[in-house]
């Protein structure tokens, strides 16, 4: 599997941060032939500013429209789970209270991560717990490239109304089980697999490279 590096270059004294992935430059990055981490988080409620939490990671890598890899791990936030969390998510207090706590954990993905472009649906929710878990812990910051396919669809399909994950499951011909909706490597899986449907259509508007895709700032929500 190719690896990202990441380089820095000065150039009349602006410093350009340049993404190499396999000895090639990000220019040079077809969006087909990229490996992509698809992540999906379940967390204790929607604010991270207000103290709510991850409780499970789920991710996989996607790679020519094949999954790879797969990534889970549920999380113990040190508080009782509202009964409308355990409800949405199926993941109730028993199953996190011999869990490693969110620093561990977040070390944990990042580790797998690496630096390889994160993809999510809604992802300025996701990788605002994320963000926000890197400063609880002096972690530094996340300087991954991150695509949002929720704007990605709306990029795609401007005359829909409806972008959620089960609509466009059944959009792009996706297997989907509600009952197994809201957990977090169910999702990020079939959120992999729409995401590559995507990433054809894009090809047919003449978006091939990640360069293209960047211009989008609703849909390249973070671009290093």
């Amino acid at each position: 599997m190719p690896t990202w590096e990441t380089r820095f270059y000065s150039i009349q004294d602006t410093v350009l941060l340049a993404f190499l992935y396999g000895g090639r430059m990000i220019n040079d990055l077809n969006l087909l032939d990229i490996t992509y981490v698809v992540f999906d988080l379940e967390t204790t409620g929607l604010y991270p500013n207000s103290g709510d939490s991850i409780i499970e990671i789920g991710a996989v890598k996607i790679q020519n429209g094949e999954i790879i890899d797969r990534y889970n791990e549920l999380i113990n936030p040190g508080i009782i789970l509202s009964s409308e969390i355990i409800k949405i998510t199926g993941i109730d207090n028993k199953m996190l209270i011999d869990k490693k706590g969110e620093e561990q954990c977040v070390k944990n993905f990042m580790k797998w991560v690496g630096e390889m472009p994160m993809v999510a649906h809604n992802a300025k929710f996701d990788i605002s717990f994320l963000d926000m878990a890197y400063s609880k812990y002096g972690l530094g910051k996340i300087k991954n490239i991150v695509i949002d396919t929720l704007g990605l669809s709306r990029y795609l399909e401007s005359n829909q109304k409806y972008h959620n994950l089960s609509t466009l499951a059944k959009r792009y011909n996706i297997p989907w089980n509600e009952d197994e909706h809201h957990r977090a490597t169910y999702d990020s899986e079939g959120t992999a697999l729409i995401f590559y449907k995507m990433l054809k259509k894009l090809e047919l508007n003449n978006i091939k490279y990640l360069k293209d895709l960047c211009r989008y700032s609703f849909i390249v929500i973070r671009k290093s």
